[in-house]
């Protein structure tokens, strides 16, 4: 048996409800002008976060003066979250009364950003958790502010999928931070979450994948932690997420997978799976996607005891619980519905601990990932510490079992030992880490993508671990996914005028009409519903909107998009009316090469972490209010700083 051993905290970062000027940053060194926004400016008072920061910036300035004296440097704040997970803004940190999981939430949208005092709106009220999807109060949790960090302003090449700071023609006495996602010269297209980019003389649009591997793993988000379950839940009678399983065809509301008696022994306290598998077929370990509703978390609130209904699972999607909040302006035609899970993700990791106790000579570990039309496999055999990367078809003429090896590796996962692995499809590349170390494999695990990547049932069960022949134990179970990049574009006439191109709507046109989101989002339990619904609207979108869904760049322009796409105003969506007016020549959607300030290197002051009075410290600060009549006064319930505090260290790191 495996108990439950130290491990790196996992707290899933998300991003506020709505664009709302996500990409603002306030410099430490110089005063950044930014838009009022919320309540009227008259009668306004100063920032209440200055003497917050002053003190912060008093406590680390020894750091930046020692350790970033040898080049020019510049410190910024981030004021809210469109580069969550990488960047925090404004933010709280929650723990689900569900699962118990700790994780963190937007709040840049309760408080103007020019004065920082509440918005009308009031207070962010609720909260979904990521983990189960239990609705958690937020209304006082402490509130943080962003991360501050250092950009490097003497870069001699910007590269893709950099962290970068610019000025946006449009504004420019406003920073913005956003990921570099397109290369002078190029053609940029996005296709279900993914980036491709075809170069000057090419004819192909190519997937365009993280030169470092570990930049893919540091903006992953959660979609479930085995450590914290629903509890609740399981109480009354709801299946675990992870179960020991055999393949049946016949039940395909289950992924095709039925729960089932076989060599894997779950052990719920101490959230660890054993298993002593003989020579021959596969003994399976498999996760069902099973997201509960309000009817079942309903039930579990009411007290009576009684079983909830069965919870069906769902595809994998791009829920993004740092967005869910129930402060929300009332919505506009057409604005983005950042707070809907959408998308079918089909990139991604699983990360596992495995005691190994004993193995046969034939025997074997596999791990799966689907992937709608196929599945990725990495078989482990101890006897050899062989690695090998299986490609298995996905249809109804291939045999569940048939696959092809596509690379190997020799790795040390051979003696009786523990060890942590992760393994990733992500960017249509399969990768693997041995107790930290990146396997290579050369380019055979790079697969080449062909038109759309449609799910079917098996994409309810999308990942599984199996052994034949080992003796051994595996706990740490977690599950992550991708950054799924939303096709938002900006609709405009292709005619110009002196003024330049003349807009036909303000807002984003998504990348299936608004009309069907709730097509999508409704079919996520019915693969097959989604899979036509998607190929329709997808198709529709293309004839009507093909001159708006590629992005050519000139040779001295960038494109830039946040980490946290549904609720990040990328470049693609910066506005077409501001850059004739200022006499500015460039495409709407790109930045300039000579409006580049710096690469992000390193958050060196997250937030301080407040202790004594039950881990909330006293408050120093309070946040301030508009009364009815329009004064400011104090909010005496709502800490705005907090003391004593010590540092963060666990998120003091480099920005990948």
């Amino acid at each position: 048996m495996v108990g439950r051993r130290p491990r790196r905290e996992i707290v899933p970062r998300y991003e506020d409800s709505r664009p709302q000027k996500p990409e603002l940053m306030t410099s430490n060194r110089k005063k950044t002008k930014t838009v009022a926004s919320g309540a009227e400016s008259k009668g306004r008072q100063k920032p209440q976060e200055g003497m917050r920061e002053t003190i912060e910036a008093v406590a680390i300035a020894f750091i930046l003066a020692f350790v970033f004296k040898t080049f020019e440097a510049e410190a910024f704040v981030i004021p809210t979250g469109s580069m969550a997970p990488t960047l925090y803004g404004r933010h709280k940190e929650v723990t689900c009364e569900g699962c118990k999981l700790a994780y963190t939430i937007g709040a840049s949208q309760e408080i103007d950003q020019e004065t920082g005092i509440l918005q009308p709106s009031g207070r962010i009220a609720t909260s979904t958790c990521p983990n189960c999807r239990f609705e958690n109060s937020v209304t006082d949790a402490p509130v943080f502010n962003g991360d501050r960090i250092v950009v490097n302003k003497q870069v001699a090449r910007f590269e893709r999928f950099n962290v970068v700071v610019f000025k946006n023609p449009e504004e420019p006495n406003v920073n913005y931070i956003k990921r570099l996602i397109g290369l002078p010269g190029e053609t940029v297209r996005i296709q279900q979450g993914n980036i491709f980019a075809r170069a000057q003389g090419e004819t192909e649009f190519r997937i365009q994948r993280k030169k470092d591997p570990e930049v893919q793993r540091d903006i992953q988000l959660l979609v479930y932690d085995d450590h914290f379950p629903a509890t609740p839940l399981l109480e009354l009678g709801a299946e675990e997420r992870w179960v020991p399983a055999h393949r049946s065809p016949s039940e395909p509301a289950m992924g095709g997978w039925s729960k089932s008696e076989n060599a894997w022994q779950p052990n719920s306290e101490l959230r660890s799976y054993s298993a002593d598998a003989p020579i021959g077929d596969l003994q399976w370990l498999r996760y069902r996607h099973l997201i509960p509703g309000d009817i079942h978390w309903n039930a579990a609130k009411d007290g009576t005891g009684k079983p909830i209904p069965a919870i069906n699972p769902q595809l994998i999607a791009d829920f993004c619980g740092f967005n869910e909040t129930s402060v929300r302006e009332s919505r506009q035609w057409g604005e983005r519905d950042d707070d809907m899970e959408l998308y079918w993700v089909d990139d991604l990791t699983v990360e596992l601990t495995v005691d190994l106790q004993s193995s046969l000579p034939d025997g074997k570990l596999v791990i799966e990932l689907e992937e709608g039309v196929r599945a990725v496999r990495l078989v482990l055999t101890p006897a050899t510490g062989l690695a090998e990367i299986v490609l298995v078809p996905r249809n109804s003429e291939a045999d569940a079992e048939s696959g092809t090896v596509v690379a190997t590796a020799t790795t040390d996962f051979r003696d009786a030992d523990e060890y942590e692995l992760v393994f990733s499809n992500v960017d249509d590349r399969a990768c693997v880490w041995i107790d930290g170390q990146l396997i290579e494999f050369g380019e055979a695990v790079n697969f080449a993508a062909a038109g759309l990547n449609l799910p079917a049932e098996h994409d309810l069960a999308p990942v599984g671990i199996a052994v034949s022949g080992i003796q051994a134990s595996v706990a740490d179970l977690l599950i992550r996914r991708d950054i799924y990049y939303r096709n938002d574009v900006l609709d405009y006439d292709q005619e110009h005028s002196e003024q330049g191109p003349a807009p036909r709507s303000q807002y984003p046109v998504h990348e299936v009409p608004l009309s069907a989101m709730n097509t999508l989002s409704s079919n996520l339990r019915t693969p097959a519903n989604y899979a036509r619904a998607y190929a329709e609207l997808t198709e529709a979108q293309n004839r009507k909107y093909s001159r708006l869904r590629e992005y050519p760049l000139d040779d001295d322009e960038y494109m830039m998009f946040g980490d946290n796409s549904p609720a990040s105003q990328d470049s693609r969506l910066f506005d077409y009316w501001s850059r004739p007016l200022r006499g500015v020549v460039s495409h709407r959607y790109a930045v300039r090469q000579q409006d580049l300030i710096g690469e992000a290197l390193w958050i060196f002051w997250p937030h301080g972490v407040p202790f004594l009075n039950d881990g909330k410290g006293y408050s120093v600060l309070n946040h301030k209010k508009y009364d009815e009549h329009g004064r400011v006064i104090k909010e005496p319930r709502y800490p705005l700083y907090s003391a004593p505090f010590y540092p963060n260290l666990s998120r003091m790191k480099v920005i990948r």
